[in-house]
């Protein structure tokens, strides 16, 4: 992650990709307090291939101890020292030049880990939320997995907040802002608009999963959560070979799938989280996968309605009639 090294702290200074030096407050990215320190002085950007600089002041900005042309970009390598206002102020050393991340910073050592477009908090292995972009509308969204008050734990948040998480905390920096710009022809995707087949092996002990829209087909590796989509997925075909209205097809209450699924209210939404995850991992960015287990008081249902279920070569077939379905087993 592209940084320089502050001249008085430790901790280095992370670049956004397009990045503003100077002494104006909340305007700055990077805020110098000398008085020769422009309103904005500097700025860094990315440009798709390399940084450069540019000079943006009236008392100058130097590199290595030459001063900038002002308004014309320079572009910058390891090592470089940067001055600005005057070239015997204190030097900033371009640490590392790799291209622009989104990270979460930790708030009392300082260590960032690049975040992932939906990332588990505090960590993967005990998650208790989440942090993901929601590419409808540009946002990141900080949601708890217990969900129980129905979308009231989800929040926006945004560059700079802080993120406390069990006994963590972070700051947000958003600093590849190329992380919105995304194809137009995938900006109105959700993962409802694509076809999901799963293939359950005989003793319904691994549950494969298939993602297909137009020519794009994807693969996904058989994972415990995909027991509990399953689950959702025959749910919704039966009301939908019931005739149920679209709007009603497929809720199950909680209560209900947490007793026949053998698990507990915390492995279900851990569950939830972890097939988004993968799934949010697996496609380009601008596919909003959030409805992909869609919720309303003290129900579920899976958010997608064209589903196919195969057991080896031969598909599916439900009773269209009320009463229990097969309920895969979570592998071993």
């Amino acid at each position: 992650m592209a940084c320089l090294q502050h001249p008085d702290r430790d901790q280095p200074v992370y670049l956004m990709a397009h990045h503003t030096i100077g002494r104006r407050q909340g305007v700055a990215d990077t805020r110098i307090t000398l008085p020769e320190i422009s309103g904005i002085h500097a700025a860094i950007q990315w440009t798709g291939s390399h940084w450069v600089i540019r000079d943006l002041s009236r008392n100058g900005t130097w590199v290595n101890g030459q001063q900038l042309i002002p308004a014309k970009n320079q572009q910058l390598q390891q090592g470089d020292r940067l001055t600005f206002g005057r070239a015997i102020n204190p030097e900033w050393k371009v640490e590392n030049l790799d291209p622009p991340e989104n990270l979460l910073i930790d708030i009392h050592t300082g260590d960032s880990q690049v975040l992932e477009s939906y990332h588990l908090l505090p960590d993967e292995h005990d998650p208790i939320a989440s942090l993901h972009f929601n590419p409808v509308n540009g946002v990141w969204i900080y949601e708890l997995l217990d969900d129980s008050e129905h979308g009231k734990s989800a929040k926006v948040v945004m560059h700079g907040n802080r993120i406390d998480c069990a006994h963590s905390s972070w700051q947000l920096f958003l600093g590849n802002s190329q992380s919105t710009t995304t194809e137009l022809s995938l900006k109105s995707l959700c993962i409802s608009d694509f076809r999901l087949r799963f293939t359950v092996s005989h003793h319904e002990e691994h549950v494969q999963l298939q993602l297909a829209k137009d020519a794009m087909k994807l693969d996904l590796p058989a994972r415990t959560h995909n027991c509990l989509l399953v689950y959702l997925a025959r749910a919704r075909i039966r009301d939908i070979q019931r005739g149920v209205a679209p709007s009603d097809q497929g809720w199950v209450a909680v209560d209900l799938a947490i007793r026949e699924l053998g698990i507990n209210v915390n492995h279900l939404n851990t569950q939830i989280f972890r097939a988004r995850k993968q799934i949010a991992d697996s496609l380009p960015d601008a596919i909003d996968t959030s409805r992909l287990v869609e919720r309303r008081s003290y129900e579920m249902r899976l958010g997608c309605n064209q589903l196919d279920i195969f057991k080896g070569s031969q598909k599916e077939q439900l009773e269209a009639t009320t009463g229990e379905y097969p309920v895969p087993a979570e592998p071993v």
